[in-house]
């Protein structure tokens, strides 16, 4: 994991990330693309809507979704790392740096993604990061 998270480090300083609005939220969008059937209908329509709001610019259900997630979740919210990650896919987080990144990746981590699956996560969205 330090390797995986000093090679991200690296690629992060050049890539500017930590300037896009929307970095971060792709990135937890990815991660949750791994989670499969751990996804409820509940976070997997948070997690489209996030996706659909990030990724193509449709907001129809993203609104909708933030509400829930941000005023019904509670302590949940703060326990579960699916739902974390779930809440980092729909939040206007900003930009991409270090610290952002592995906080996302220690969560990815906590939800039982392995290694493989969230280095396929970063190769999707930071520049230069191929998975392997």
């Amino acid at each position: 994991m330090r390797q995986l998270i000093d090679r991200l480090d690296a690629l992060l300083e050049v890539a500017g990330l930590e300037n896009s609005d929307s970095a971060r939220a792709k990135l937890a969008i990815a991660l949750c693309g791994r989670l499969g059937g751990r996804l409820d209908g509940e976070r997997l329509a948070a997690v489209n809507a996030a996706r659909d709001f990030w990724l193509m610019g449709r907001a129809a259900e993203y609104n909708k979704w933030l509400h829930v997630f941000w005023s019904g979740r509670g302590e949940r919210q703060l326990s579960d790392p699916i739902d974390r990650l779930v809440w980092c896919a729909l939040a206007r987080p900003g930009g991409l740096d270090g610290y952002a990144a592995e906080y996302l990746i220690l969560e990815a981590c906590d939800a039982g993604i392995g290694l493989d699956e969230i280095s396929e996560a970063l190769a999707e969205v930071v520049p230069g990061y191929g998975a392997g």
